[in-house]
């Protein structure tokens, strides 16, 4: 429990350093970092029949989609590019892999690709002089919202849990811990919302403004909660299927960076759906 503490610590540290350069290319190298480690810890996950240099272009081509605005690479001949490649590697060296871990690994690489991409594209639809640090908090309460609602469905489960969710894929989720961990989420939503109202970082903000349309935000929270919860039981199969406890051991006494991100990274593809909601809309619910 002791070394489970200090590396949460640690972690939002770190964390706390990481969102402070949301708006500088620093941030965009930390994301690219974690996106690069989860696609090692996926290649170690199907590491029987995988190939290194599979992994190596996911990871270079995540690399180019992540800092596109930088490089300004046309996506599509990215794709045209990796899919001829990922071919090749099948055909001329079909005796040492298996088609199937290297397609695994390519579907669960773009999937953490993407959820990535959708924290990063906030801070590009929602520029801070017209929204403020919108993106940057919004991006903190994803976090909220996926770790907070985690650690309120596990005292809700340990207090109150009687019914198992899904017993063969993670034993101690409960309905009633799930129940507690979405109810936990929207509170904190709202909470965080209003809090951040309240700061000198607000100013021109757009977020704080719907904040007091507790409704939006309520239903957004929720959902995200849920799809978090998802997430989590998504990794937890995989983790089954492959006969492992763990993606890797980065944060002692918490796992890989897939077992710390599985919940957040979905409800980043809801926090952006959010984000274009409210560019849209312009602020007006």
């Amino acid at each position: 429990m002791k070394t489970r503490v200090i590396s949460a610590i640690v972690a939002i540290i770190i964390g706390i350093v990481v969102i402070m350069q949301y708006y500088t290319v620093l941030f965009d190298i930390a994301a690219f970092a974690v996106y690069a480690m989860a696609v090692g810890e996926i290649y170690r996950t199907f590491k029987d029949g995988n190939s290194k240099i599979a992994a190596v272009l996911l990871a270079a081509a995540g690399g180019l989609v992540l800092f596109n605005s930088l490089f300004a690479v046309n996506l599509l001949t990215l794709a045209v590019v990796f899919t001829v490649a990922a071919v090749c590697i099948v055909v001329f060296d079909f005796e040492k892999i298996s088609f199937t871990s290297i397609a695994s690994t390519v579907a669960f690489s773009a999937y953490v690709l993407f959820c990535i991409y959708s924290v990063l594209r906030l801070k590009y639809i929602m520029p801070v002089n017209a929204f403020g640090y919108d993106a940057a908090f919004l991006v903190v309460l994803c976090a909220g919202i996926a770790w907070g609602g985690d650690s309120m469905a596990y005292f809700a489960g340990y207090f109150f849990g009687k019914h198992k969710m899904a017993p063969k894929l993670s034993p101690k989720k409960t309905m009633e811990g799930a129940v507690g961990g979405i109810a936990g989420s929207v509170v904190i939503a709202l909470l965080m919302t209003y809090v951040y109202g309240l700061t000198p970082y607000s100013v021109n903000s757009v977020v704080s403004d719907i904040g007091k349309n507790w409704i939006f935000l309520v239903v957004f929270a929720a959902i995200g909660s849920f799809v978090g919860i998802i997430g989590d039981l998504f990794a937890s199969a995989v983790k089954r299927q492959q006969g492992i406890k763990d993606y890797g051991n980065i944060m002692p006494g918490h796992g890989g960076v897939l077992d710390r991100f599985d919940s957040f990274f979905l409800v980043a593809t809801i926090i952006s759906l959010m984000a274009d909601f409210i560019v849209r809309s312009n602020g007006v619910i």
